[in-house]
Parts: structure tokens; C-alpha cells; sequence
């Protein structure tokens, strides 16, 4: 090669080559072993790699303790609340006053339902709490409430309380009034008459409740007080005052305190019908309103009707009765009442005749009678209060036990010859 020589090739100088430039090749991938399997919801918690920083781990730690945190306190509130709840529970069982042992009567008609028992006692604060009381009677099976009158105590717990209204109670007698009714035992018995003459008389009631005749003598002559007996004549008898109602009393009640009960009854009848002005719009006192409703309710008697329909068609005639009498003791008429002299003639012990001598006798006599000639029903009153709106002089009771009324005296004797010819001629 003319004198050029050839470089030695060495370890050290590597063949220059050209070499085509060829792609790099992944590594095939390898299936996961089982045990590296994640289950296929993006929900699950997957643990954290290894190689997670310290942080992230710290974080994953956290968020885990504040749940059992949360759960935690969640337990302990339903735990404090659980137990307030039954500290409340068991305070609201106790009695409302512990050191008030006085006797409050309480009635339990036939067919009230619990829960309205459980109401009124609330309202007249002989329980704490009417949850608490309906509560303990679910938890005890106590919610068969028997039909009772209860002297009840506001020291006495629910337990007791709720004892004393399942087993019934027997603290008091049942004595009963009729409207109507007079102090001694009326000796005429009208044909048409309903009610045993037995129970129409105060006295009579007051024996069959086992009080002597002591007893109720005293009873009976014992001044009352009260705004009921405000304008009532000294010296005058409680005639009329003796109101018609069925009472609970205490078995260890006084004939005197049975009185009472009535008394007491028939004033809140006075001021719920605000009878004492509406009398006074008759030209009336109280003392003379009861005394013109009794003799209405000895004319008709309506308290008994079995049906409303009945009672308020009865009123109406009642309504007429009392603007009859209204009418004729302001035009100084006699009243012409045939049951004020039965009254009278029961009062001396003799015959009924319609020209009596008594004070009592409105067939012969002006204005009204000394006093009330037997006890007036609340319809009664209501009917003095409120007369009807009509212009009536006279009215019958018919045989076929209807009245009919009159503005003169022709139209009084037609009345009579049509429609009376039984009954008008009984006296």
C-alpha cells in the first residue's frame, strides 16, 4: 500500500459500525399474582403502597380515629339523653305536692275515654305530667278506667293515683234530687205524674241515704250563705233551693254538706245563665225568679225528656208557660196556677180545692206566692229568664198532653171544651 500502514485494531478503539437504529422493547407485562389482586370497586379503601410518605399515612390514621370518635360520642349522647329522660320519667311519677293530703273529688263517667281522664287530671294538677301518666299506664297495662267517683289527694304519685281509677273507687254514695221535688212529701199524686211520689220529696232522698230524721231536721233549719240566698227573706225554708241533680258525697258527708253540694250546684247554673240580670229584665229579684220557675216546673216538667228533640220542644212550651205568668204578674192579674194551691193544700194537710185560703193559692190571690213552691229545674229558669216572644193570657194542659194557649177568655173556653175535658175536671 505504498508505505501506509494500517492502524492495529485494539481492545481500546472500538469498530465503527453503522448500525440501524431499532426500537426499545418493553418488557412483557406480567399478571398480578392473586394475592396482589384489588377487588373491582372504586370504592373500596386500598391500603397504601409501602412507599406512601409519612404524611399521607398520618392522614389515613386520622380519618380513621375520627369516625370511631364520632360513633363514640353518638353513644354517649343517646346514653346522657336515655338517662335524662328517665330521671325526668321518674320525677314526673311523683306526687305534685307531697305535703297537700286535702281531698279533691273526681268523677269517672260511664264510657269516658283514658285519655281524657288523663287530661283532666292534668288540668285539675293531680298528676305532673299527662305524657308521663299515659306512658306509665302503657308500660303497666293500667288503662281500664272504672266508672267512679274518687277522692283523689295531689300527694299521692301516679301509681296511686292510677290504682285508685282501675280498681274503682267506693269513697262516696250517690244521692239523688228531682227537679220538681218538694221538702216534705207532697199527699196529691197528679194521674199523669212519672216519678214515685217516694222520691219526690228532699226529705224522703235524704232518709233513703241513710241520714236520721235528726239529722236533716238540723240540716234543713241551718242558715246557708252564700250570693245564691242574697235576697232571700229571713226565716223563709229552703223550699226551691234544693236543686235537681244526682251528687256524689262522701261517705262521711253530713246531711248539712249534702245541702251544700246542692246549693253550690245551683248557683253555677245561676251565673252560667246570668239568670240574676235576666231576671231583673223581668222586673224580678232572684229570690222572686225561683220562685216563678218553680211554679213553672210544677205546670211542665221537661228536665226528664228522653230525647233533645223533646227537651227543647218541652222547653218551648215552658218559654210560653213563664210569659203567661210574666204577663199576668205585671198587669196585677192572678197568676190562675192550679198547682199553687195543691201546694198550699199539701203544706195544711188538707184536699186541694181552688178556693183555698193560703198565701200560696195564685187563684185567688195577686202577685206571686210567699216563695217557691218546689225545686226548679235549670230549663225552668232559663224559661223565666228568656220567655218566649208571644202574647199569651191563658194556657191548659190538653188530655193528649200537649198545652194550648189563649190571648182572651173565649179562646181559653174553646181550649178547655176541645181539648180538656179530662184533666180540667180532676180538681
Amino acid at each position: 500500500m505504498d508505505g501506509f500502514k494500517r492502524p492495529k485494531r485494539t481492545a481500546a478503539t472500538p469498530t465503527t459500525r453503522r448500525v440501524a437504529a431499532v426500537p426499545a422493547i418493553s418488557p412483557r407485562p406480567q399478571p398480578a399474582l392473586e394475592s396482589e389482586q384489588q377487588p373491582a370497586t372504586a370504592l373500596s379503601e386500598e391500603p397504601l403502597p409501602r412507599d406512601a410518605t409519612p404524611v399521607t399515612r398520618t392522614y389515613s390514621r386520622l380519618r380513621r380515629r375520627g369516625w370511631f370518635f364520632w360513633i363514640g360520642g353518638l353513644i354517649v349522647a343517646a346514653l346522657f339523653i336515655l338517662g335524662t329522660g328517665g330521671i325526668w320519667y321518674q320525677q314526673q311519677l311523683q306526687p305534685v305536692d307531697p305535703a297537700d293530703d286535702s281531698k279533691v273529688r273526681f268523677e269517672v263517667k260511664e264510657g269516658t275515654s283514658f285519655a281524657r281522664v288523663s287530661s283532666q287530671l292534668s288540668e285539675r294538677g293531680l298528676i305532673r305530667s299527662q305524657f308521663a301518666f299515659d306512658l306509665y299506664a302503657r308500660l303497666n297495662d293500667k288503662h281500664n278506667i272504672q266508672a267512679s267517683t274518687c277522692n283523689l289527694k295531689k300527694s299521692e304519685s301516679t301509681a296511686e293515683i292510677l290504682d285508685h281509677l282501675t280498681k274503682g273507687c267506693h269513697d262516696f254514695v250517690s244521692v239523688t234530687f228531682y227537679p220538681g221535688a218538694t221538702i216534705e212529701k207532697p199527699l196529691y199524686k197528679s194521674p199523669s205524674a212519672t216519678i214515685d211520689q217516694e222520691k219526690m220529696y228532699i226529705k224522703g232522698v235524704l232518709l233513703s241515704a241513710g241520714y236520721s230524721p235528726a239529722d236533716i231536721e238540723a240540716a234543713l233549719k241551718k242558715s246557708y250563705s252564700g250570693p245564691l240566698f242574697a235576697d232571700k227573706p229571713p226565716g223563709t225554708s229552703l223550699e226551691g233551693y234544693v236543686f235537681g241533680e244526682t251528687y256524689y258525697v262522701d261517705k262521711s258527708a253530713t246531711a248539712a254538706e249534702v245541702l251544700q253540694e246542692t246549693f253550690t250546684q245551683m248557683e253555677s247554673v245561676v251565673e252560667r245563665n246570668d239568670l240574676v240580670s235576666k231576671f231583673k229584665a223581668q222586673g224580678l229579684t232572684l229570690y222572686q225568679g225561683i220562685t216563678m220557675a218553680s211554679i213553672v216546673q210544677r205546670e211542665l216538667n221537661c228536665e226528664g225528656k228522653p230525647t233533645e228533640e223533646r227537651k227543647n220542644r218541652c222547653y218551648g212550651y215552658q218559654q210560653s208557660i213563664a210569659q203567661v205568668f210574666l204577663k199576668r204578674y205585671k198587669e196585677g192579674i192572678s197568676l190562675g196556677s192550679d198547682v199553687t194551691f195543691i201546694y198550699a193544700a199539701d203544706k195544711m194537710g188538707v184536699t186541694p180545692t181552688v178556693d183555698l185560703e193560703s198565701p200560696y193559692n195564685t187563684r185567688n190571690r195577686v202577685g206571686l206566692p210567699p216563695g217557691p213552691i218546689a225545686s226548679p229545674g235549670e230549663l225552668a229558669l232559663q224559661a223565666v229568664a228568656n220567655p218566649s216572644n208571644t202574647d199569651y193570657l191563658f194556657f191548659i194542659a190538653g188530655d193528649d198532653g200537649l198545652i194550648y194557649f189563649a190571648n182572651d177568655v173565649a179562646g181559653h173556653e174553646a181550649n178547655i171544651k176541645n181539648h180538656c175535658q179530662v184533666l180540667c175536671s180532676e180538681l
